[in-house]
């Protein structure tokens, strides 16, 4: 029966679940696939490899994230018949051999060894490795990018505002807006709160997370009101009759003004006050002065701030409790990694392109601590032993598509992520030139690198 032509099928909501998985990849990982196929290459054993070559600009060290989902990913990972009839409709796959049409029956039956979440990590150092029958460790490569330099991202970046805003400061992710697509907001917030902020206004991501939102007001609200009911001031007056003590934001029109209207009800005992938030203008300056008239209230900021303008704020003596980032913590430089073939039946490959290598072979990050600090990294082959002091960071957690023990709480990530950035050299940590640890390779991958240059030759 012929198939009906892709501009008659259905078209869907553009919506992500759990069953449209299998083709949420790239067309070129099914035509490698079908080629594997047809060549009787699909049951080769494969290594792939997820790595960063280079940082980016800017930074010291990444956080590596998102291993949960992509291990959620694999284990749910499944081509129905109706997404096989999808594909065939294409009429790309016509030369295709039948043996392809088959595979894609069979579910996910690899192991992954993997970096744990809130791990620190750098260049060349591989935050997962998958180790499957060559057409599924090919088939995953989009969607484990996808989701691990995203999120890698997303917790590096929140560890370093955790570190520029200081301990004792609240910091709210606020980026569900300006994220690259729903459900980027959710893994946004997530890996946010794995890497130090305290919460998220997105409301599914926190009650997905078990984590209670947070948030303030917006403009709209005091605009709508204030036309409506006569001033700025019953404006919050009528928030507060619903949302009593929670924080107000003040700079729709004069910041001062308002905040002495609210000092003098503060003062009679009117009105309680949870926090007042700044969205604009010289927020430096602001606070010093909405400080001098609500002494004893806390001062939200917010308005493009990364870590680098929070640290401009302190330096500037400005009097603030707590920030909320958005755009320039879900957007921004991305983290570039990449997913490459190491291993192929026991055989050590290596890319040898020009500013693009890659290490052969299967590899384990070998971490050397030294009194409660990361002290060196060497990059070995997975068949070394670690040295005095040593610690392997890959471990395996999926085998035969299984999972090989519980994963870890958003609190042990986030935790992690703490011990691991505190126990960084300083000029690691820095946001002006940060200088990231030099990782050693091994004379064992540099001599395999020698030998699989030369049978490349």
């Amino acid at each position: 029966m012929p198939h009906a032509p892709i501009s008659q099928l259905p078209i869907p909501q553009m919506n992500i679940y759990p069953k449209d998985y299998s083709l949420l990849t790239d067309l070129y990982q099914l035509t490698m696939a079908a080629c594997y196929a047809g060549d009787r290459l699909e049951r080769k054993k494969a290594s792939f490899e997820l790595f960063v070559r280079r940082l980016p600009a800017g930074f010291g060290y990444l956080v590596a994230m998102g291993l949960a989902q992509a291990l959620e990913y694999l284990q749910e990972l499944r081509f129905s018949s109706e997404q096989i009839a999808a594909l065939k409709a294409t009429e790309i796959f016509a030369n295709a051999p039948e043996e392809f049409w088959s595979l894609l029956e069979e579910r996910f039956s690899g192991s992954v060894w993997a970096v744990t979440e809130g791990t620190v990590v750098f260049p060349n150092e591989p935050l997962l490795r998958v180790e499957a029958p060559l057409w599924q460790a090919q088939l995953v490569e989009t969607y484990l990018l996808c989701t691990i330099n995203y999120q890698t991202l997303i917790a590096t970046r929140g560890a370093r505002l955790r570190e520029a805003a200081g301990p004792e400061a609240m910091v709210l992710e606020f980026g569900s807006r300006r994220a690259f697509g729903p459900q980027a907001s959710l893994w946004a917030a997530r890996a946010a709160l794995a890497g130090g902020l305290n919460a998220t206004s997105n409301v599914l991501a926190a009650l997905k997370l078990g984590r209670k939102p947070a948030g303030t007001m917006a403009h709209a609200l005091v605009m709508a009101l204030a036309a409506t009911q006569g001033s700025e001031m019953q404006a919050f007056t009528a928030f507060h009759r619903y949302f009593p003590g929670s924080p107000l934001l003040i700079d729709t029109y004069d910041t001062l003004a308002a905040a002495r209207q609210l000092a003098e009800r503060v003062e009679v005992g009117e009105i309680e006050l949870a926090g007042v938030r700044l969205d604009s203008g010289d927020l430096a300056a602001l606070s010093r002065e909405v400080r001098s008239l609500l002494p004893e209230v806390p001062i939200f900021a917010s308005g493009d701030l990364d870590e680098w303008e929070i640290a401009k704020l302190r330096s500037a003596a400005a009097c603030i409790d707590g920030y909320g980032v958005g755009t320039r913590l879900v957007t921004g430089a991305p983290v570039n990694g990449v997913y490459k073939l190491v291993e192929i039946d026991g055989i050590p490959v290596m890319k040898e392109s020009k500013g693009k290598p890659s290490y052969p072979g299967r590899k384990q990050i070998f971490r050397h601590w030294q009194s409660g600090a990361i002290a060196a990294d060497r990059l070995g082959l997975a068949t070394e032993d670690p040295q005095a002091d040593e610690v392997p960071l890959l471990q395996l957690v999926l085998e035969a598509g299984k999972p090989v023990h519980p994963e870890p709480t958003l609190e042990e990530i986030s935790s992690r992520v703490r011990e691991n950035v505190a126990a960084l050299p300083r000029e690691t940590r820095q946001l002006e030139n940060p200088i990231p640890l030099t990782v050693e390779i091994s004379s064992e991958l540099q001599a395999l690198a020698e030998k699989t240059k030369k049978v490349s030759e």
